[in-house]
C-alpha cells in the first residue's frame, strides 16, 4: 500500500469520525481546502518526523554511531565525526524543516477550512500538530544552536533570520503549556490519520506532559530552578505511567516505503553498513545485561562480540549482528513501531530530577525511578520483570552500590543506564551523553581516527551558509569562539 493510499484512508476515517452527518457537507465547495487535506498533511508530517527520529541514514541522523550504540562497517566517516561525506547536517535540517514542520504548519492552516466537526475537535487537531512541530524545533535547537524560528514559516521571507537558541527554547516550553491547556480530552481529534495514538486526546495529553518534562531536563545544568518548576508541573499534569503509554508510530509492513526505516536499512536494502559497538557489547556483558539477546546475535553462535568504533577494517560477519531471539526479529521487523518518546525515558528523567532534589524523595526516589526505567526498558524489548529484578541486584547496576562506587556521581550511574536503554533511540542516545557527560566517549572509547573530540552540535548546513550567508554568519558569531565547529557548546550543555 502506497503512502497516498494510507493518507486517503486515514483522511476518510477522520471525515467520518468528526462529522455527525456526512450529508451535511455535500454542498461545500469541493475546490476549497478540506479537513481531509489537512489530515493527509498531518500524517505526512507525522511520518516524516518519526522517520527523521528513527532513520539509520548517515546522511540524515548518524547519532547511533556517534554515541557508539552502533558502529559503521567499511565506511566510517560518521563514526570518526566526519559529517561532510554525506552531509548529515544538511539532511537532518531538510527532514525537519521541510518534510516535517512545513507539512504540520500547513495542516494547522488547512484544518479550519471547511471543518466538519466541533470547535473542540478542531482545537485538538491543531494542538496535536503543534506538539510535533514543537518537538521538531526542540531537536533542531538542540542540534545546531541558533536557528530560524520566528520567520521560518513565513514564505514571504526566503532568507529568515536566526533566533537566539535559549529564547526559542523558552518559547517552545510556553507553546507546550498552551497545548496542554488547549487539549480537550472529552473530544476526539483526527482519528486514523494519526498513526501514533489514533487521535486519542487523553493519550496526546500524556504525551504533551511527558514532552514538557523531557524538554525541561535539557537545560537542567544551567537553569535548575525553571527545570524543577516545569518538571513538577508536567508530573502534576500526568506523564507516561507505563509502556502502554509509549508514543509508537504504526508502520505498514506490506509496503517497503512505509515500513520501519531500520528494517529497510538492515534487511530490505541487502546492505550491511552497521554493527554492534564493542564498547556497548562489552559493557552489557560485564553487567550480565538481559537485553543482550534482544539487541544482538552471538557471533558464530558462541559469543557476543562488538566492533571497535571508526575502524574501516570492520567486516560484516566478524562480529555479532543485530536482532535475535528466534521468532521475535525486532530490528529486522518491517512492522517494528517507530518510538519517539517512551516510559523508560520519562522514568530516567524523573530519576535525574530526584537526584538533583528537583522533585521530592532525593536518593530514595531516584533509585525507585531508576529501577522503574531499567525495568521498563528490559520489558519493552521482550525481557521479563524477573530478569530485570535480577539485573538490578548486580553491584555495578544496583543504584545504591553503583552510586557509592562512582563517588556519588549520579550522572555516571544514571548516564550509563540511559545509554544502554537508548540503544535504538538515535538522537536521544547522542543528546543524553551531551547532557550528562556519560559515558565520556573521549576517554573511555575514542574512535580510531576522530576528526574532533566528541561532537556537541552539528555545524550549519553548507546550503545555508551559501544561500543565507548574512544570517548564518550572525548565528556562527554567537557560538562560543565564533566558529561553526562541532565542538562548540550550546547554551544548555554543561
Amino acid at each position: 500500500m502506497k503512502r497516498l493510499s494510507i493518507i486517503a484512508i486515514a483522511a476518510s476515517v477522520l471525515f467520518a469520525n468528526c462529522t455527525k452527518d456526512p450529508s451535511e457537507n455535500l454542498n461545500k465547495d469541493p475546490k476549497a481546502a478540506s479537513s481531509a487535506t489537512a489530515a493527509g498533511l498531518f500524517l505526512d508530517g507525522e511520518l516524516s518526523f518519526v522517520n527523521s527520529y528513527n532513520t539509520t541514514s548517515v546522511a540524515v541522523a548518524p547519532f547511533r554511531v556517534v554515541s557508539q550504540e552502533w558502529v559503521e562497517n567499511t565506511y566510517t566517516y560518521e563514526s570518526n565525526y566526519n559529517f561532510s561525506a554525506y552531509n548529515a547536517p544538511g539532511g537532518f535540517w531538510q527532514n525537519l524543516y521541510v518534510n516535517t514542520i512545513q507539512n504540520l504548519d500547513q495542516a494547522k492552516l488547512n484544518f479550519p477550512v471547511g471543518w466538519p466537526g466541533t470547535a473542540g475537535q478542531l482545537r485538538n487537531c491543531i494542538d496535536i500538530c503543534d506538539l510535533l512541530e514543537i518537538y521538531s524545533y526542540y531537536m533542531l535547537v538542540g542540534t545546531y544552536g541558533n536557528i530560524p524560528y520566528t520567520q521560518a514559516e513565513q514564505t514571504s521571507i526566503p532568507f529568515p533570520k536566526y533566533d537566539d537558541a535559549a529564547t526559542i527554547y523558552a518559547d517552545l516550553l510556553t507553546r507546550v503549556d498552551t497545548c496542554i491547556a488547549g487539549l480537550d480530552i472529552t473530544q476526539g481529534a483526527m482519528g486514523s490519520a494519526d498513526q501514533i495514538y489514533q487521535g486519542s486526546t487523553p493519550a496526546w495529553l500524556k504525551f504533551a506532559a511527558s514532552l514538557k518534562l523531557k524538554m525541561a531536563m535539557l537545560n537542567a545544568a544551567h537553569d535548575p530552578s525553571t527545570t524543577a518548576t516545569k518538571v513538577n508541573e508536567a508530573i502534576a499534569t500526568g506523564v507516561f505511567g507505563s509502556n502502554a503509554d509509549n508514543a509508537l508510530f504504526t508502520y505498514d509492513p506490506a509496503s517497503p516505503t512505509n515500513s520501519n526505516p531500520i528494517w529497510n536499512a538492515l534487511f530490505y536494502s541487502g546492505r550491511h553498513d552497521f554493527g554492534p559497538s564493542q564498547f556497548l557489547v562489552d559493557t552489557m556483558l560485564s553487567w550480565s545485561d538481559p537485553r543482550l539477546p534482544f539487541y544482538f546475535t552471538e557471533s558464530g553462535d558462541t559469543a557476543y562480540i562488538g566492533a571497535p568504533p571508526g575502524d574501516p577494517s570492520d567486516a560484516y560477519g566478524s562480529y555479532s549482528d543485530f536482532c535475535c531471539i528466534v521468532g521475535n526479529q525486532l530490528l529486522y521487523s518491517a512492522s517494528l513501531p517507530g518510538d519517539i518518546l517512551d516510559y523508560s525515558e520519562i522514568e530516567f528523567y524523573k530519576a535525574e530530577a530526584a537526584a538533583q532534589l528537583m522533585i521530592t524523595g532525593g536518593a530514595t526516589a531516584a533509585a525507585l525511578y531508576y529501577d522503574s526505567a531499567i525495568t521498563a526498558s528490559i520489558t519493552s524489548w521482550g525481557g521479563s520483570a524477573g530478569s530485570a529484578a535480577a539485573y538490578l541486584l548486580e553491584p555495578q547496576v544496583n543504584y545504591t552500590t553503583a552510586l557509592a562506587a562512582a563517588n556519588n556521581n549520579w550522572q555516571t550511574v544514571i548516564g550509563y543506564q540511559e545509554w544502554i536503554a537508548n540503544f535504538n533511540k538515535n538522537w536521544d542516545s547522542w543528546t543524553a551523553i551531551r547532557r550528562l557527560g556519560q559515558p565520556n566517549i573521549n576517554v573511555v572509547s575514542p574512535p580510531q581516527s576522530p576528526a574532533s573530540l566528541f561532537p556537541l552540535r552539528f555545524y550549519y548546513p553548507p546550503n545555508e551558509t551559501t544561500s543565507n550567508p548574512t544570517n548564518t554568519a550572525a548565528a556562527v558569531a554567537a557560538l562560543p569562539g565564533g566558529q561553526d565547529v562541532v565542538t562548540a557548546k550550546l547554551f544548555w550543555e554543561p
